[in-house]
């Protein structure tokens, strides 16, 4: 018999065990060790008390795992993961999950539910709209172009440096648009051990910033002043947070065409896209 229940610190190596094999053949590699799948929790905000999983007997089948934070003004959940092993799908697992957790959350004084699913994963975003998620945007995977080499074009008029206190005010003026949940101010600021900040200076000003989540090699944000764009300075950010080794960059607005084309022209390629969705509850 197939039941649900919420979670505790004390389901955690289960609950990794489940989520590498509930993604073994999933579009994108989710492997990872232990200690990257921790941190990972800790990025996105999970909760352990407002997440869920499903267990067949004492074997758990499938989860929900979920941040919780502001988001857009809002309190709300964001669903860092639903998986669910293989034998055990097309079982209604993970819509009887999300039933099981919209109560709870309700009661937690959350008001809305975030996601993102793949556009390729048409009976997973099938499955989010019947229940009640609605398309807020579009964002795009970009991954190395393999066998090419990227020759950026580089700035000389800018010093690139480390930064350990990020200046929030001044780097989302710099912003056109907004970065998804895991790539959130509140996301950098709940990894402060594990990521790498660095700012684009000419003299004593900051002019533009790049952010990498470390333990995956994830660009989290990346963005210049509108009035120095277009003179390399984003190019020699990325080149300064790729001496690590190549990214990986996931969730960019596909409406903000100009950082499209950056991407692209500096090596990385398009491989995925995402529907970015939100439920209110």
């Amino acid at each position: 018999m197939i039941t649900s229940r919420l979670l505790t610190d004390a389901d955690f190596a289960s609950l990794y065990d489940c989520f590498l094999l509930a993604f073994t053949d999933y579009e994108v590699d989710m492997r990872m060790s232990v200690e990257q799948f921790r941190q990972r929790l800790m990025r996105d905000g999970v909760s352990l008390p407002i997440s869920a999983a499903a267990f067949d007997d004492e074997r758990m089948i499938g989860f929900c795992i979920n941040g919780v934070g502001e988001w857009q003004g809002k309190q709300t959940a964001y669903d860092a993961g639903t998986g669910v092993i293989p034998g055990y799908r097309g079982r209604g697992v993970a819509k009887e999950l999300f039933a099981f957790l919209e109560r709870r959350l309700k009661e937690a004084g959350v008001v809305q539910y975030l996601l993102e699913v793949l556009t390729s994963n048409v009976a997973a975003a099938t499955l989010y709209r019947k229940l009640g998620f609605e398309d807020t945007r579009r964002l795009a995977v970009f991954r190395p172009q393999k066998g090419t080499k990227s020759i950026k074009k580089m700035s000389e008029t800018v010093e690139v440096r480390g930064i350990e206190r990020p200046d929030w005010q001044l780097f989302q003026s710099f912003w056109d648009g907004y970065p998804s949940w895991q790539n959130s101010i509140a996301a950098v600021e709940r990894v402060v051990n594990e990521r790498h900040i660095v700012g684009a200076y000419i003299e004593s000003v900051c002019i533009g910033y790049g952010v990498v989540f470390v333990p995956s090699s994830n660009l989290m944000q990346l963005a210049v002043s509108s009035q120095h764009r277009r003179k390399h300075i984003g190019s020699t950010i990325l080149a300064a947070l790729e001496t690590r080794e190549h990214l990986k960059i996931n969730n960019i607005d596909e409406r903000l065409t100009s950082s499209l084309e950056f991407y692209e022209a500096n090596g990385y390629k398009r491989v995925l896209n995402q529907y970015e969705m939100l439920k209110t509850l």
